[in-house]
């Protein structure tokens, strides 16, 4: 329930931050210099693209997702790289480093590095897989692409431009389902993947995670607003609330 929330909010700040932008940048375009980012051919296309059963939206979704699992592990092993291999330290020991940045901006750019280097090559890489998926696609004759909630988000809102929101609303509706579905796909398959690999590292077999799944669909048809909003207090001890842990080998 807690994970649930934490990435619904993920979402929300996603949709809402990129689909403003959208708006901005495409309106300003069109006011200020008289160029739509989108034309009508153009915008129509990406409406399509986000159509949830119109479109390979969901299975590009999906492909979306595996690269966010990956760029986790990614993460995670820049991380204990760094720590293994000390890495800040040795950026403290460079003396042409310390001469060029001194030693106050050194020590700022080495903590940086202890703290940030897992998250930095894993959104490079991560970005690196996202943008050569269309391409492979294209070299082995597959529909190979990506959706990731954030693009569809701004593909929405330039589209939307583009058309001057001239659409029925039934087309506006059906892209909107078609964002929250790509952001949920994105979560599913990734979390799905998350966990499996947490589990096997855990030394955790399939025989005792048994009745889990049913927990969590009975702690969600008990209290789903737990799923997207936080409670005003955790019950403790609560049997019923399906909090149990797995327990270990």
């Amino acid at each position: 329930a807690e994970v649930s929330r934490t990435q619904w909010l993920s979402i929300a700040g996603n949709v809402s931050v990129t689909l403003l932008t959208a708006f901005v940048i495409a309106m300003t375009a069109v006011q200020f210099v008289g160029w739509n980012p989108a034309d009508a051919a153009k915008s129509a296309h990406l409406l399509h693209d986000l159509h949830p059963w119109k479109s390979l939206a969901l299975f590009h979704a999906a492909i979306a997702g595996v690269y966010l699992f990956l760029s986790g592990l990614i993460s995670g092993y820049y991380d204990n790289l760094s720590l293994y291999h000390h890495v800040p330290q040795r950026l403290r020991r460079l003396k042409w480093l310390r001469a060029l940045l001194g030693e106050e901006r050194l020590a700022r750019l080495s903590t940086y590095v202890e703290h940030n280097l897992g998250a930095l090559a894993g959104n490079f890489l991560f970005g690196c897989m996202l943008g050569f998926t269309p391409i492979v696609g294209q070299l082995v004759g597959l529909p190979l692409d990506i959706r990731h909630v954030a693009f569809a988000s701004a593909n929405l809102g330039y589209g939307l431009v583009g058309v001057q929101f001239a659409v029925p609303a039934a087309t506006i509706l059906v892209s909107v389902a078609g964002v929250l579905l790509v952001g949920l796909v994105n979560l599913l398959v990734s979390f799905a993947l998350a966990l499996k690999v947490a589990l096997r590292s855990r030394g955790i077999t399939r025989e005792q995670t048994e009745g889990l799944s049913a927990r969590v669909l009975q702690r969600f048809l008990q209290r789903p607003r737990d799923f997207f909003w936080p409670p005003a207090s955790e019950p403790a001890g609560d049997d019923n609330s399906g909090s149990g842990h797995v327990p270990d080998r």
